[in-house]
């Protein structure tokens, strides 16, 4: 049967079509349910995948969430082997530094977990700083947290590549096809009314991102716990030094500056966490927003990226080659929304993830696992 074709059942309807909700088509793909459905009303990665960082870090203070992105890690690593798509995965691993007693402290129990779920950590010296990332001045530095087996993917690539294994397990992905509109039917299961035609589906899941609420209430769930937040990170032109290395840097966390630093190709890249965060949209997602940028506020990051920029010189030489400012989901704790909705039989929540490229690949297992 054609892919453009909507088929009138199935089995499980995931809206939304970015890294989370691909992912768990994904899995459960490879869990072995059959008749298993995507819809997205763009294109896959529309809304905020498209524009992520995509940083895969591994140091977790939690058991659950260090399994989950060890396992994202290990996917994005191995999937082109089954798949023939690349993920753009770029294994340089990450340095989280610590600047007091109280920070070294912390890396010794989060070191704790990681050996528990088996990824590689270590906690390093200055010295031992300086041999795999000469560029950070080490001022009021103690030590770091060392992961050498994380690193960043590209989030489009390794959505796409996802899908792709999905598919090749007989799973149906539906694109620039909006669900308009859920109805609970008599029998139990969920009507999907899309643009395209409606599928009945045994299981309903919320994956829609940005859009978790609009869709929550088409049944009903009312306040959903998810806002949408601007962050921005800009990328430099070429470094002639960075050029001239064999070896990529690794990504660099810095709480002082609250902001990731790490190697862009031939360049340098700083994304920011800033203190007078801001929310948008806080009245409905407009549904024709798909792979939109918003305009940038460098104002409010400004004093992040000067610290950053103090810590590893390099990015003062050269210039800002693009500026990305675009809206990711945050809840209230942080941590994604997965499970059943409350009152709701088959109708399950996953979406809300403020980091989705590093934990949707796990995410994705578990909740197939559910």
């Amino acid at each position: 049967m054609p892919e453009d074709k909507i088929i009138s059942h199935a089995k499980v309807g995931i809206i939304g079509g970015g890294i989370m909700g691909v992912s768990l088509l994904y899995h459960l793909a490879k869990e072995g349910w059959k008749d298993l459905v995507l819809i997205e009303k763009g294109e896959l990665t529309s809304g905020s995948t498209w524009h992520a960082a995509g940083q895969c870090p591994q140091m977790m203070g939690s058991y659950n969430l260090a399994k989950i992105h060890l396992h994202s890690t290990n996917l994005y690593r191995e999937l082109e082997k089954e798949t023939g798509q690349s993920t753009g995965w770029h294994g340089c691993g990450s340095l989280r530094i610590a600047y007091k007693q109280e920070d070294l402290d912390w890396f010794k129990y989060v070191k704790g977990i990681l050996d528990n779920v088996g990824a590689p950590a270590e906690i390093i010296s200055t010295n031992e700083i300086k041999k795999v990332h000469p560029f950070i001045k080490l001022d009021e530095i103690l030590g770091a947290f060392y992961t050498p087996e994380d690193g960043h993917t590209d989030p489009t690539s390794t959505t796409n590549a996802m899908a792709k294994g999905a598919r090749n397990h007989g799973a149906k992905i539906y694109r620039k096809n909006r669900v308009t509109d859920i109805k609970l039917l008599s029998s139990g299961e969920w009507k999907l009314i899309t643009e395209k035609g409606d599928i009945v589906c045994e299981h309903v899941v919320n994956a829609a991102g940005s859009y978790g609420p609009e869709v929550g209430q088409m049944v009903g769930l009312k306040n959903i716990p998810s806002i949408n937040m601007i962050h921005h990170y800009l990328v430099t032109d070429e470094h002639p030094t960075i050029r001239k290395l064999k070896k990529e840097l690794p990504v660099v966390r810095d709480p002082m500056a609250s902001a990731y630093l790490r190697q862009e190709g031939k360049g340098l890249l700083i994304g920011p966490y800033e203190k007078n965060t801001k929310c948008w949209a806080l009245n409905g997602m407009d549904w024709k927003f798909d792979m939109e940028l918003l305009e940038p506020e460098l104002d409010r990051i400004e004093e992040h990226l000067n610290i950053g920029m103090d810590r590893i010189p390099e990015f003062k030489d050269v210039g800002i080659k693009k500026i990305i400012c675009g809206p990711i989901t945050h809840t209230p704790d942080d941590n994604f929304l997965a499970g059943p909705a409350p009152g709701l039989k088959n109708f399950w929540m996953f979406c809300g993830a403020s980091i989705g490229i590093a934990q949707g690949g796990g995410a994705g297992k578990y909740m197939a696992q559910w």
